[in-house]
């Protein structure tokens, strides 16, 4: 199973590469639009899960609400990587999450998948402040909309990841616009 989620983990980073690499200049410049912003708002959350001591929360849970991250990975996420010229961190998936490292997480902030960045548990979320926790959901509210363009306008765009977006497409690439199969 580990293997097998490898081998097509792989396929979809080289096929999303391609797929990437061939866009029209517009189409690359809305992507970069979206992902600047989603890396801001991502950013800004961390900070408030910083304020609340979370890195050092998670560290001395190892990451228990990773379970299951080999999900998680979106199109945006990986689009983050490739607009940069970058790879993502060698996945490993015989863990729970395959870019939980030794030491945490191995993605930086910006690039970490919605339900990864978005979540709080309640141990994180005590010691905010009622304020902190309102402007954490706000904030997660509007990363939620950049999420939902990149699934609003691409067949591999998702708030699910990748690996189950890719049983779903049917050999379709992951970076076609949906307005290109309208009718399907």
């Amino acid at each position: 199973m580990h293997q097998e989620r490898q081998l097509v983990w792989q396929q979809i980073v080289a096929q999303t590469s391609k797929e990437y690499s061939v866009l029209p200049p517009a189409e690359k410049d809305w992507i970069e639009t979206q992902l600047r912003r989603l890396e801001e708002l991502q950013l800004r959350l961390n900070q408030l899960f910083e304020t609340a001591d979370g890195s050092q929360a998670c560290g001395a849970c190892q990451g228990d609400c990773c379970a299951k991250g080999h999900n998680h990975m979106t199109l945006a996420n990986l689009l983050g990587f490739l607009q940069q010229g970058d790879a993502p961190p060698v996945a490993d998936f015989s863990l729970t999450c395959p870019f939980l490292g030794g030491r945490g997480c191995m993605l930086v902030v910006e690039r970490r998948p919605y339900n990864c960045i978005s979540f709080v548990c309640d141990i994180i979320e005590k010691p905010l402040t009622s304020a902190d926790v309102a402007g954490f959901y706000r904030l997660e509210k509007q990363l939620r909309v950049i999420y939902q363009a990149f699934a609003d306008r691409y067949r591999g765009g998702s708030l699910t990841g990748l690996l189950l977006q890719h049983d779903r497409l049917n050999g379709h690439g992951f970076l076609q616009r949906k307005t290109d199969v309208a009718g399907e």
